[in-house]
C-alpha cells in the first residue's frame, strides 16, 4: 500500500480518475456515464460542504441515492450510478489515497430492482434488416457488413468500432479491445467471411480515393472512426424501414442479446456463449436467458425429451 495522502480534494481526484479512464480507452458511452455519475456525487457533496475525500461517509452516498429515488429515477439507473462510484473509490484505494476499510462505497448496498426482459429481434426481422442495405457503393456495403457482424459475433459496439483489418483471421476474428482490455476470439460464419472479403475490397478502393490516417476497419464517410451513435443510426434506420416490432429496443446491444439467445436456443452451452461474448462470469450471461420465450423452451424440451431419444 502506498503512503496515504490526506485532505485530498474530491474534484482533483475525480479529474485523475477520468484521465485514467481515458487512458484505458473506455467506450465513449462508458466514459460519458463515468463523467456524469462522478460529477453528480461531487456536486452533491459540495452542497453538503464536503470537498475532501476523508470526509465522505457511506450515509452521504445513501442520501444521494434516496434523493435520486424520490426524484423518480429507476432502481436500475441508481444502481448504475453506484457501480460507477464503487469503481471510482476502488481506484482511489488502489492508488493509495484511501484505505480499503475506509472505502465508503463498499458499505452501500444496491437497490432491489425488477428483472428486465429485453425483447430481441426475430429471425425474420434479422433477415430483413440485413437485406435492407443492398446497394453496391461503399457506405451501403459497409452498413450491411456492420449489421451482419453484430448479429454473427455478438461483439460490443465499441469492440467493432476499434477493429482493424488485421484482426480478421482465416477462421475467426480477434477482439483486441474487450472490456477490461481483455482479448478474445469469436468465430465468423462462411456468410460473414464472404461479406467481409467483399467489403474489404471496396474499403481499399474507397480509402485510395479518400486517404486517412486511421486504421479502423469501418471508417466513416470522411475516413474518421465511426461513433456508437452512428452505428445505432444505421440499425434504427434499417429497423424502421423493414418494420421491426416497436417492442424491440433497436441498438447494437440488442443485437448482442439476440446473438446470445440464438446461440443458446441452437444448443450452444451457457459457458461457451459467455466466453464468446466476453462476460467475466457466467452469472451475467444467465440474464440473457430471461428473454427466451416459453414456446422456444417447450420446443427445445420436446426435441431433447428422454423418451424421444431412447
Amino acid at each position: 500500500m502506498k503512503e496515504r495522502v490526506f485532505f485530498m480534494c474530491l474534484k482533483d481526484l475525480r479529474d485523475e480518475f477520468i484521465y485514467d479512464c481515458e487512458c484505458r480507452h473506455l467506450a465513449k458511452g462508458s466514459l460519458r456515464n463515468y463523467k456524469a455519475a462522478t460529477r453528480f456525487l461531487v456536486e452533491y457533496l459540495e452542497l453538503k460542504q464536503i470537498t475532501e475525500l476523508e470526509d465522505v461517509r457511506p450515509r452521504h452516498i445513501r442520501d444521494l441515492m434516496k434523493e435520486k429515488q424520490d426524484a423518480g429515477s429507476t432502481s436500475r439507473y441508481i444502481n448504475d450510478l453506484l457501480k460507477v462510484w464503487r469503481t471510482w473509490f476502488n481506484y482511489l484505494v488502489n492508488e493509495g489515497y484511501l484505505e480499503e476499510r475506509d472505502n465508503p462505497a463498499k458499505k452501500v448496498k444496491c437497490l432491489r430492482q425488477p428483472r428486465t426482459i429485453i425483447d430481441t429481434f426475430t429471425v425474420a426481422e434479422m433477415k430483413r434488416m440485413i437485406q435492407f442495405y443492398d446497394g453496391k457503393d461503399f457506405l451501403e456495403v459497409r452498413n450491411k457488413t456492420i449489421i451482419m457482424l453484430l448479429f454473427d459475433t455478438g461483439m460490443r459496439c465499441n469492440e467493432m468500432i476499434l477493429m482493424e483489418p488485421e484482426d480478421i483471421k482465416q477462421d475467426y476474428i480477434l477482439v483486441k479491445h474487450g472490456k477490461g482490455s481483455k482479448e478474445r476470439v469469436v468465430p465468423k460464419s462462411p456468410a460473414l467471411s464472404k461479406q467481409l472479403v467483399k467489403y474489404c475490397t471496396l474499403r481499399d478502393g474507397y480509402l485510395k480515393e479518400h486517404p486517412t490516417r486511421y486504421k479502423n476497419l469501418f471508417p466513416s464517410k470522411t475516413g474518421k472512426p465511426m461513433t456508437d451513435e452512428a452505428v445505432a443510426r444505421i440499425l434504427k434506420h434499417a429497423a424502421k424501414e423493414v418494420g421491426v416490432s416497436p417492442s424491440v429496443r433497436v441498438s447494437p446491444h440488442t443485437c448482442r442479446h439476440t446473438f446470445a439467445q440464438m446461440q443458446l436456443k441452437n444448443g450452444l452451452d451457457l459457458y461457451s456463449v459467455s466466453r464468446l461474448i466476453g462476460h467475466v462470469n457466467i452469472m451475467i450471461t444467465q440474464r440473457y436467458l430471461l428473454g427466451i420465450k416459453d414456446k422456444d423452451i417447450v420446443d427445445r424440451g420436446t426435441q431433447t425429451s428422454p423418451l424421444m431419444n431412447l
